[in-house]
């Protein structure tokens, strides 16, 4: 699995994470695209981890599914890592 690009961000409430402006740059990223993520959270030896499929809203902002956050566990204030996997346009 190849990875476009890898950072660490704050988990806000509701789940909302933001993609670096740099990374969006980069890759052309804009509101209304979608990105596929895998988001890793380290906690003890074993990290928790889970991949899904977004839509790009303001300023860069995806929601992690609320079954994933309940199942990793992930509350806001949280850092965890993020693995950018892949970008698309939405079909017109």
């Amino acid at each position: 699995m190849d990875v476009l690009a890898k950072f660490h961000t704050t988990v806000h409430r509701i789940g909302r994470i933001i993609i670096p402006a740099g990374t969006r740059k980069f890759y052309g990223i804009e509101q209304g695209d979608f990105v596929e993520i895998k988001i890793v959270k380290y906690e003890g030896e074993e990290p928790k981890e889970g991949t899904f499929t977004a839509r790009v809203g303001e300023q860069g902002s995806v929601i992690i599914p609320k079954a994933l956050r309940d199942v990793i566990g992930i509350k806001p204030g949280e850092v965890i890592e993020v693995l950018l996997l892949g970008h698309y346009k939405p079909r017109n």
